[in-house]
């Protein structure tokens, strides 16, 4: 079976990575806390606003291919990029229309940090 990305994918692709050899790599926040300078640029070159489109829609290929070219560049940027995702998506996903009006816009401009909790069955 093959597996070809559209002009369009490999378009987007290739703007991530750019941005996040130009402006994500190498933003650093305080030790020991969320990195909101990383999210504010996130937002503001426009990876988490891909991520979370003002019609909901939210593309698994958009997400992948995000991650993928940003982690090319840096392991920082991907992982808050991710964990917006993990954090956030269920909120879209599942969320009342004021809990999603309420965070989503929040979190698509870099000024809320999205947060998960994972736990083990009997843990």
């Amino acid at each position: 079976m093959g597996f070809v990305l559209t002009p369009e994918q490999r378009q987007l692709a290739a703007v991530a990575g750019r941005l996040a050899r130009e402006h994500l790599v190498g933003i650093e926040g305080e030790p020991g806390r969320v990195n909101r300078p990383l999210l504010r640029a996130l937002a503001e070159h426009g990876l988490l606003p891909r991520m979370f489109p003002h019609d909901g829609e939210v593309s698994a290929m958009t997400l992948c291919l995000l991650r993928e070219a940003v982690a090319m560049e840096s392991p920082e940027p991907e992982t808050a990029l991710a964990l917006q995702g993990l954090g956030a998506y269920p909120i879209l996903q599942s969320g009342g229309p004021e809990i999603v009006d309420r965070w989503i816009p929040k979190v698509r401009a870099g000024e809320a940090v999205a947060a998960f909790a994972l736990t083990e069955h009997g843990g």
